[in-house]
């Protein structure tokens, strides 16, 4: 599935786009520096955004929703939510959001004498026919793949994906690891954003995660995230096959997951446990 671009209808006049438009910059509230590529999005709702490198934001909005709940949320950072109506009212007096640090405390470090085994898991394929992509240009969207874990504790060394096509080697992208409840991923277990281009045209691409010290003891979730709008006419596909987990996707921040077709995208892992 190419990038696809979204038609944005333009409004003539600037009361009717202050309408229809919410916009602003998220801050940090102690430093007053902007906060990147923040999720903001009407939970369970296909609206939202992410903010860009500056921490700013601008998402098209809709009359019908202004009774339901929008939801700030950041790595590194407490979560915000409030009703949509009360936010449009905060952002016309004033466009500056803040957002309130949540120190975490880092993945214990566990030491053992044993000697680790090593393997990959998750979805291998290489297909070159057979492959999935970002199904638009939404910022915030996701897609990705579940990937069993059978020993506890597993460390997370690397990820790995086969690229069947790309055509930008800069754009920029966020890998997320969830736990699962009911089937769909639920909350992100990492908690420092790991952000990064796909610097492969074609062929095998792999990010190392060693400095991140992710530990999983249950089966888990691993997406990628569209963080940065590419250009129209960019693409990029991943090997998929027909074996395994279905691919998950989430069209926006905070939006519904949902599980799509029979195929799955081929996203792995060299674990060691």
């Amino acid at each position: 599935m190419k990038f696809t671009t979204s038609i944005i209808l333009l409004i003539s006049t600037m009361s009717l786009l202050a309408q229809n438009f919410a916009e602003g910059i998220i801050k940090d509230i102690e430093t007053n520096e902007p906060i990147p590529y923040v999720n903001i999005g009407i939970i369970n709702k296909s609206i939202g955004t992410v903010t860009n490198f500056e921490g700013k934001f601008q998402f098209e909005t809709q009359s019908n929703i202004s009774n339901d709940t929008i939801r700030l949320s950041s790595i590194g950072y407490k979560s915000e939510s409030m009703i949509f109506r009360d936010f449009l009212k905060m952002l016309k007096t004033n466009s500056e959001v803040l957002l309130i640090p949540d120190v975490t405390a880092l993945n214990e470090v566990v030491i053992t004498a044993k000697k680790l085994k090593e393997k990959v898991i998750g979805n291998k394929s290489k297909s070159k026919r057979i492959r999935l992509g970002f199904t638009e240009i939404t910022l915030g969207q996701e897609i990705g793949t579940k990937i069993r874990i059978n020993n506890s504790p597993t460390y997370i060394k690397s990820f790995h994906t086969n690229i069947a096509a790309n055509s930008n080697d800069t754009l920029k992208y966020r890998i997320n690891f969830y736990s699962i409840k009911d089937g769909l991923p639920y909350e992100k277990i990492v908690n420092q954003n790991i952000i990064f281009p796909i610097d492969v045209k074609e062929g095998e691409f792999t990010l190392n995660l060693e400095a991140y010290n992710i530990i999983v003891k249950d089966d888990i979730y691993c997406t990628l995230e569209l963080i940065e709008v590419p250009n129209p006419e960019d693409e990029l596909f991943f090997s998929a096959a027909f074996l395994g987990n279905k691919m998950i996707i989430r069209s926006v921040s905070q939006g519904d997951w949902e599980k799509v077709g029979a195929v799955g995208v081929g996203f792995n892992c060299t674990v060691k446990y």
